[in-house]
């Protein structure tokens, strides 16, 4: 696992219900830096009751000024290590920024490897209201299909689930977790959720990092979610087929 390539490690954890309302008022969560809409596309898999897109390790998402331009993202979740090569290999640098691998770290470790693009207004605004293949960039659809396992006709019948409105608060935390960043997110008919998440250069600093983190919430007296489903699945399971809890 460790020889595997990464532009780095992502550490995050949840807190909802009493939760969430305690680490706001511990945090000191005022204004936030930055306010944003959120859409995530998928479709659902009728004989599993499930988001089809995600099942099969793909996320699709926009995060947009509201009314405004944003930023579309692919994310292989999980990707797979042996198809991460030429191009797709962390550190190749043929998209510079535009381009990450990382380990996404919850409660376990999943290999990730996401893509963004700029998306002007009037795209932005076509997205949400009718995706479709085109939504997305070439550098985008060339990471799905040449480094990714989609299922056949990936963009059939998806459509826009959202907004989701996020509010987010960067280098939140104190020491060694100066740059922890928190973000908000609230849904559908009033559910909402508080992620803290943390960017590490590797494995090792993550580790330590994540114990800082857990030892510092259990200090304020705050408990994050356990084990379950991501917030991506969550939001996906009650916006596209019902109510289900975020974990």
């Amino acid at each position: 696992m460790a020889d595997i390539p990464t532009d780095g490690v992502e550490i995050k954890c949840t807190l909802s219900d009493t939760s969430l309302d305690a680490a706001m008022t511990s945090l000191d969560l005022g204004d936030p830096d930055r306010k944003r809409e959120i859409w995530f596309f998928d479709s659902i898999d009728p004989a599993h009751r499930r988001p089809r897109l995600l099942h099969a390790g793909i996320i699709l998402r926009l995060r947009r000024k509201k009314d405004g331009p944003g930023e579309s993202t692919l994310k292989l979740r999980p990707a797979r290590a042996e198809l991460l090569i030429g191009d797709f290999r962390a550190g190749a640098g043929r998209f510079g920024e535009r381009y990450s691998v990382e380990w996404d770290w919850a409660h376990e470790k999943v290999l990730a490897a996401s893509m963004d693009a700029d998306v002007d207004r009037n795209a932005a605004d076509e997205m949400a209201h009718e995706p479709t293949a085109d939504s997305f960039s070439v550098d985008q659809l060339r990471l799905l299909h040449e480094a990714g396992t989609p299922p056949s006709h990936p963009f059939a019948d998806i459509r826009a689930v959202g907004p989701i409105a996020s509010k987010r608060w960067d280098d939140v935390g104190e020491g060694p977790l100066a740059t922890l960043r928190a973000e908000h997110w609230t849904y559908g008919d009033g559910k909402k959720f508080l992620e803290l998440s943390l960017k590490m250069d590797d494995l090792t600093a993550a580790a330590q990092s994540r114990d800082a983190l857990l030892d510092d919430l259990a200090l304020r007296g705050l408990k994050p979610d356990p084990a379950g489903m991501s917030k991506t699945e969550t939001v996906l399971m009650d916006l596209l087929i019902g109510p289900h809890r975020v974990r």
